[in-house]
């Protein structure tokens, strides 16, 4: 494609709107809390309510940005339903739920599902090297699966040693993973001006596969949308 670039911008209006209106909402409900004050139990009851809207809107947000990846295109769908429905549980909880003993392994696997899938999105986001970021991939669905056969299953717990070595190994993945983000983002000093620099593969996948829309440029291989914005 012939456009010079400075920048890429996904194209990710809708999901601007929402956070803007859960920022909105939260705002109010802090200040409600403050206003009306009253017991400390409902000021508790307002600030938790808060608190768990902003960490459900974010882990939604997050699974929205790495839903361009298709290798596990189906677990954004499920991740984005147990996040909801894990917010909207915890948010009942904070209000005098008081559910059966047979609600907590239902929940219990809901929250391990919306936490894989929200990591599994911030790695699909940040990890340019498709080996990296299918080995933390696996690791994360791999301990998820372990978490989940613990819950529902009468069986024995890994050996610490093996378990925390697993751990240490999903973790150094991660920061390599957020290393490579950081390091892609900065411009070396010889580099080319922005004017020199022509788009020619998608940001997201890396295909050259590229079409141009209304203005905007989207990836034939993901379905990715960005914007070039010229000098």
């Amino acid at each position: 494609m012939g456009s010079n670039i400075r920048i890429f911008k996904p194209g990710k209006t809708g999901l601007k709107r929402v956070l803007k209106w859960v920022v909105v909402a939260n705002a109010a409900l802090a200040a409600i809390g403050i206003l009306v004050g009253g017991s400390s139990g409902f000021v508790a009851q307002i600030h938790g309510t808060s608190f768990l809207l902003v960490a459900t809107a974010a882990s939604l947000a997050a699974i929205e940005q790495g839903r361009f990846r298709s290798e596990i295109k189906y677990l954004w769908h499920v991740g984005s339903v147990c996040s909801i429905a894990i917010g909207a549980f915890a948010i009942a909880l904070v209000w005098g739920l008081e559910p059966p003993n047979a609600f907590a392994r239902p929940v219990g696997s809901l929250a391990v599902v919306a936490l894989a899938a929200t990591y599994c999105a911030v790695i699909s986001a940040i990890g340019d090297r498709g080996r990296l970021r299918t080995i933390c991939w696996a690791g994360a669905l791999g301990l998820s699966c372990y978490v989940l056969a613990l819950i529902w299953f009468d069986i024995g717990v890994l050996p610490g040693r093996l378990l925390a070595l697993i751990v240490v190994g999903q973790t150094a993945c991660s920061l390599l993973a957020v290393i490579d983000f950081i390091a892609s983002r900065r411009v070396p000093a010889d580099s080319p001006s922005p004017s020199d620099r022509k788009v020619e593969y998608c940001p997201y996948c890396g295909s050259k596969q590229l079409t141009r829309s209304n203005g905007d440029l989207e990836c034939k291989t993901c379905g990715g949308q960005f914007w070039a914005l010229d000098n």
